[in-house]
C-alpha cells in the first residue's frame, strides 16, 4: 500500500473519531513511530498527549483532552466500536459535571468507570471500577457520561464538598436539565452527610438551592402558586395564560425572518469588509485624493499645449537650429550689421 493510501486511510479512520487517532491505530494501518514523528513535525499531524494525535486540518475543542484520554483506555479499538459495545468506559464524577456544563468544578484530573480495574500511570487520569445501566449514561460532545441526575449522585456519594455540588444542582434545576422531586429523592441516602436530617432529599435541595444563590423567596413563590392550583393547570390552560402566550409571541419575534435579517444587516454592518468599504469612501474624500483629482488639469488640452511646446523646444530642429546660430562668426555679422546702417544713414 502506498504512503499516499494510507494517509488517506488515516484521515478517513480519524474523521469518524472527532479528527483523532491513536497510535496503535495508526500501526495497524502500516505507520511506523518514526513516520507518525515526522508527520508531526511536518504538521501533516499534531500531537495531542501520549499516543494520541490530530489529524492536520481538524478543528480543536474544549473536550479534546477528555477524548484523547478515552481513546487511549482502549486505544486499538476505534471510537465507534467501543460505544456500539454497550458497555464502554464512561465519564463519571467530576469531568462528567464539567462535560454537562454544570458548576464550577476543578476536573484537572479526568475520572472513568470502567467494568474492568485498569491502572493509570498518569496523573492526570483516574479509573473506577463501575458498571452503569443503559439509561444512566448517555452521550455529550460525542463521549459516554453518567447523566446530570447519576451524577450527582455519584458527587454527593463522593462526599463532593456542599458548595460546589450546590452549584452543580442548581445548574441543573434551573436549566431544566433534570427534575427537582428526582433530585429531591435521589439526594434523600445523602441528606444526612450534608447536615439535613436522614433521608430529607427535599431539605438538602432546599439548602442547596439556598446556598447557591436562589432565595427562599423565589422558592417559596413557586410553593405559592403550585398550592393555588397555578402550575397545576391543564397544559392547555397554562399554555393560553397571557404571559406566555406574550413570552411566546416575543420568542416568535426573535427567531422571525424580519428580525434575522435586520440581525443578518447589522453583522454586514459591523464586518471587516464594511470597515474596508467605509475607510476606502473615506480616503476617496481625502485631502490626498482631492489633490490627485485637482490634478487632472494635468490632462487638460492647455497643458497638452504647454507638452508640445516643450517638446518643440527640446526637438532635433530647434538642436540644429541653435547649432547653426553658434557656428556663426559674430565678428562679421557685427561688420554686415554696421554697412548696413551706414547705408541707410547715406540715404
Amino acid at each position: 500500500m502506498s504512503s499516499d493510501t494510507r494517509i488517506l486511510d488515516l484521515a478517513d479512520l480519524s474523521s469518524e473519531q472527532w479528527g483523532l487517532f491513536t497510535m496503535a491505530q495508526a500501526k495497524e494501518l502500516g505507520f511506523s513511530a518514526q513516520q507518525i514523528a515526522r508527520m508531526a513535525k511536518a504538521g501533516t499531524v499534531e500531537r495531542i498527549r501520549h499516543g494520541v494525535y490530530r489529524i492536520g486540518g481538524a478543528p480543536s475543542v474544549p473536550s479534546e483532552r477528555l477524548r484523547a484520554a478515552w481513546m487511549m483506555i482502549e486505544p486499538g479499538a476505534t471510537a465507534g466500536e467501543r460505544l456500539r459495545e454497550g458497555s464502554p468506559a464512561v465519564v463519571t464524577h467530576r469531568s462528567a459535571a464539567w462535560l454537562h456544563g454544570l458548576g464550577d468544578v476543578d476536573a484537572d484530573v479526568m475520572e472513568f468507570a470502567t467494568s474492568k480495574r485498569r491502572q493509570s500511570r498518569l496523573s492526570d487520569v483516574r479509573y473506577r471500577v463501575a458498571s452503569y445501566e443503559p439509561d444512566a449514561w448517555t452521550l455529550e460532545d460525542g463521549l459516554p457520561v453518567t447523566t446530570v441526575l447519576m451524577t450527582i449522585v455519584d458527587l454527593a456519594a463522593g462526599h463532593l464538598d456542599g458548595g460546589h455540588l450546590a452549584g452543580i444542582v442548581r445548574d441543573a434545576v434551573v436549566t431544566n436539565r433534570v427534575d427537582s422531586e428526582r433530585v429531591s429523592e435521589a439526594l434523600r441516602p445523602f441528606a444526612h452527610m450534608y447536615g439535613v436530617r436522614l433521608g430529607d432529599g427535599e431539605a438538602l435541595l432546599s439548602r442547596f438551592l439556598e446556598e447557591a444563590g436562589i432565595p427562599q423567596s423565589t422558592r417559596a413563590l413557586g410553593q405559592r402558586l403550585a398550592g393555588q392550583g397555578v402550575l397545576d393547570l391543564p397544559n392547555s390552560a397554562f399554555m393560553d395564560i397571557p404571559a406566555l402566550q406574550s413570552l411566546r409571541d416575543t420568542v416568535a419575534l426573535m427567531n422571525s425572518p424580519a428580525l434575522q435579517s435586520f440581525r443578518d444587516a447589522a453583522a454586514l454592518l459591523n464586518s471587516p469588509t464594511m470597515h474596508s468599504v467605509r475607510d476606502a469612501e473615506g480616503w476617496i474624500h481625502s485631502p490626498v485624493m482631492q489633490s490627485f483629482r485637482d490634478a487632472a488639469l494635468v490632462n487638460s488640452e492647455a497643458m497638452q499645449s504647454i507638452w508640445d511646446a516643450a517638446a518643440l523646444m527640446n526637438s532635433p530642429a530647434m538642436q540644429s537650429l541653435r547649432d547653426a546660430a553658434a557656428a556663426v562668426d559674430m565678428p562679421v555679422v557685427e561688420a554686415a550689421r554696421k554697412v548696413a546702417d551706414g547705408q541707410r544713414r547715406a540715404q
